[in-house]
């Protein structure tokens, strides 16, 4: 049996974590939970076996318990409507969409999380996402221009972040979640193998004036290691954070 990344989900990985870099290290709670989400969807390996391919998902340390509460809602739209989902149940924290584009448009949810569509992508575009219950929420709103056609399925779930692991060395290892940023972080390396980097390689502190050339300005590489924070697996190359352009 042997195992390999997808590449297009292993790709979308890489591309969470250099947005989680280039962003500000204040991103608040929720949108780091947004992330959280992010990393454990692409983190999906292809199992060729003798009697075929099988997708199997890697439920990562830290990654978020989902306990779906009621039926899913499935609705058919053009242009922005708002769908009814009924009271939310007792203990429901989010609901969980899943969002396909039927004509190419732009396509928002309630939080103004956007899935763009070509024509190509018609029919097949489709996102994931999850939005927090709100106190009195029974609705949700998806904006598209007129004529832009979606299909969207709702479910309100339970969610819970899981608890990070901890190697010998005492350091938490996987994915950013509303408790915070772990010492190493979930990346799949430029040769498309899984481990992590240590969070602090991600962040480069606002430069002085006496802090200059430090930087191309073109990205940088990051080294991509097993769990163990030691056995060195890839490297990962991530855009400069803007705030630390000499």
């Amino acid at each position: 049996m042997t195992v390999r990344m997808n590449d297009r989900y292993a790709t979308a990985l890489r591309d969470a974590l250099v947005d989680y870099a280039g962003s500000a290290p204040a991103r608040s709670p929720r949108r780091v939970r947004r992330l959280a989400w992010a990393a454990v969807a692409c983190l999906v390996f292809l199992v060729g076996a003798a009697s075929g391919a099988v997708a199997a998902a890697v439920l990562l340390p830290g990654s978020p318990d989902i306990a779906a509460l009621a039926s899913s809602t499935t609705a058919a739209g053009e242009g922005t409507q708002t769908i009814e989902l009924g009271v939310a149940p007792q203990g429901a924290t989010d609901v969980e969409i899943n969002l396909t584009c039927l004509t190419s448009g732009t396509f928002l949810t309630a939080d103004g999380a956007s899935l763009v569509c070509d024509a190509a992508a018609a029919g097949s575009g489709a996102m994931a996402w999850h939005l927090a219950v709100a106190p009195g929420m029974h609705s949700t709103t998806i904006s598209a221009g007129p004529g832009e056609r979606w299909r969207l399925t709702a479910t309100y779930a339970r969610v819970s972040d899981t608890a990070w692991g901890v190697n010998a060395d005492g350091l938490t290892f996987g994915v950013a979640n509303g408790r915070g940023t772990p010492d190493l972080v979930a990346a799949i390396a430029t040769n498309g193998r899984a481990g992590y980097v240590y969070s602090r390689d991600l962040f480069v502190p606002t430069p002085t004036s006496l802090q200059v050339g430090g930087h191309s300005g073109t990205g940088r590489s990051v080294r991509v290691y097993a769990s163990d924070g030691r056995t060195v697996v890839g490297e990962l190359t991530i855009g400069l954070p803007a705030s630390a352009a000499p």
